[in-house]
């Protein structure tokens, strides 16, 4: 009996599965790998398709994200909000600061006939 062929998303979800599973994962490959199939997925979606084979292109997706969690390719995250303001120059922003009042001469005859 003939082995039913996977599809080419399955195929790359267990590549990239297999290598996120070693000890030390190569970040650089499978930061590639993850970026080709997130690109498959997403033409997918745009052509209309929720499903392959019974599996939603979601679930393909979500599994993406999990690796990519777990592999570390996500940046840190900055929760301390003193942190972000530091990273701004120290001059004070002016925009909202009222400034001294001043007059405006309009001509009047310019809008009455």
């Amino acid at each position: 009996m003939a082995k039913k062929e996977k599809n080419i998303i399955e195929t790359k979800w267990l590549e990239l599965k297999a290598k996120s599973k070693v000890d030390n994962p190569n970040i650089e490959e499978i930061d590639q790998l993850t970026c080709r199939l997130i690109a498959d997925l997403a033409d997918l979606k745009d052509a209309g398709v929720t499903e392959i084979e019974g599996v939603s292109v979601d679930l393909y997706k979500d599994r993406v994200w999990w690796i990519v969690e777990r592999v570390g390719l996500l940046p840190e995250y900055r929760d301390d909000e003193d942190d972000f303001e530091d990273d701004f120059d120290e001059e004070e922003d002016d925009y909202y600061r009222v400034e001294e009042e001043f007059e405006i001469e309009i001509d009047d005859s310019k809008f009455y006939r």
